[in-house]
């Protein structure tokens, strides 16, 4: 009888830490769930945020419809690109100011972050506000109005004079989950996509209307000689880039991450401006 009532006893024994672990494991399962829901949560809270900012610039400063209102911006193309087609676009220079200042979208963008240098647009997927740090890395985590995000803002590279006159000039944004920043960017290794949408306006922060026409994208790596900066004489810049239509000036590179999950990988844009 004692034999067997140890025998119980060891069982039950087993079969109460058998359940221990159980619940442990049960309980752990949906530690992991709740903690991922949250993420998950967290992540999109932030990507609401960073686009109801920009919703809001978008409407309180219409850089775009004001400077570059859609009657300017260059006609569709079907011809192949080249001098031709590089004389539907360019540079529009600063426009007499009729706008009040107290109107004057670029201004206040100015007054609001004293680090803006342009508008970026591309029809239907770009329209964001675009910054020059210090450095690359101050606006990788912080949106136009210094609010701490991980979409961060669009960014000139802080090697440039804080304009675009430059004959090479860099911008770089996030390629965001949501589909946000430049990862739109990523759909121009496509060539009927970039056929479709060919051209960016920039609008410098004093008043300049630049149109640029894309004419190359390329999955590449972030050590690309292209990122290099260290000529200086335009015209020998401009031509050290491959494929770049006749008649050139200037030189916009687009820079972004891809969706694989390399985090070396990057995307290049090309676009050209007599």
């Amino acid at each position: 009888m004692r034999k067997l009532g140890g025998n119980t006893g060891a069982q039950n024994s087993l079969l109460i830490r058998g359940r221990i672990i159980y619940i442990t494991m049960v309980m752990f399962g949906i530690f992991l769930m709740v903690s991922a829901s949250r993420v998950l949560l967290d992540g999109e809270l932030e990507y609401q945020a960073a686009r109801t900012e920009y919703e809001q610039l978008r409407e309180q400063y219409p850089v775009i419809s004001m400077y570059a209102p859609a009657s300017q911006h260059p006609a569709s193309l079907n011809e192949d690109i080249g001098a031709a087609a590089l004389q539907m676009f360019g540079i529009n220079p600063a426009p007499a100011r009729n706008i009040p200042e107290a109107e004057d979208p670029l201004v206040g963008l100015m007054e609001m972050n004293s680090d803006f240098v342009g508008w970026i647009y591309i029809e239907d997927i770009i329209d964001y506000p675009v910054v020059r740090g210090r450095d690359n890395s101050r606006y990788l985590g912080l949106t136009f109005s210094g609010q701490y995000n991980s979409a961060g803002t669009v960014f000139m590279d802080y090697r440039h004079s804080q304009s675009f006159s430059e004959p090479v000039c860099i911008l770089y944004g996030h390629n965001m989950k949501d589909g946000s920043m430049f990862a739109p960017l990523n759909r121009y290794t496509d060539k009927a996509y970039m056929e479709a949408k060919p051209y960016i306006t920039i609008v410098s922060s004093e008043g300049e209307v630049l149109h640029y026409r894309i004419f190359a994208a390329k999955r590449t790596d972030a050590w690309d000689k292209d990122y290099e900066l260290g000529i200086t004489d335009g015209e020998a810049a401009v031509k050290s880039f491959k494929g770049v239509p006749d008649g050139t000036s200037r030189i916009l590179l687009l820079s972004t991450c891809t969706p694989n999950n390399d985090r070396d990988e990057r995307l290049l844009v090309y676009a050209a401006c007599p």
